[in-house]
């Protein structure tokens, strides 16, 4: 992650209420946000913002739907996106499935916004270091 650049997160979460709480959260902590309430609305803005995106962090229930399969489709554009799931305890046992998907993290509810915020930064940082090892 550019420390000049400002991060961009999606937020894609079904629930509005719990979407706006989310992506208010990120802007606190100098994220520029985007918001998405479906796995389409969502490839919808990763392909409106390409090379924009750093990160997405989606709904759990979102992330498993085969028959959208979202992270398949952000994997395929090849863009630098890091994926968190944030997952209901239900979806544990789809743990598996959603990380061979592509996710870069999964957490089960309930999760503190300082926590998710602080995972999502810790994969940024971590890409970026790779990044930089590479040039």
């Amino acid at each position: 992650m550019d420390k000049n650049k400002t991060p961009h997160v999606i937020v894609c979460d079904n629930n509005p209420e719990l979407n706006a709480y989310i992506r208010s959260a990120f802007m606190m902590d100098g994220y520029e946000t985007h918001q998405a309430l479906s796995a389409t609305e969502c490839i919808d803005k990763v392909k409106e913002l390409n090379d924009v995106i750093d990160a997405i962090v989606v709904n759990g229930n979102i992330a498993a739907d085969r028959s959208v399969m979202l992270i398949q489709n952000v994997m395929k554009m090849r863009l630098k996106v890091k994926i968190f799931v944030l997952a209901d305890k239900n979806l544990s046992e789809e743990k598996t499935r959603i990380m061979d998907y592509g996710a870069d993290a999964f957490a089960l509810k309930p999760l503190s916004i300082e926590t998710m915020i602080n995972k999502v930064n810790s994969m940024l940082l971590e890409s970026a270091m790779v990044s930089a090892k590479r040039e």
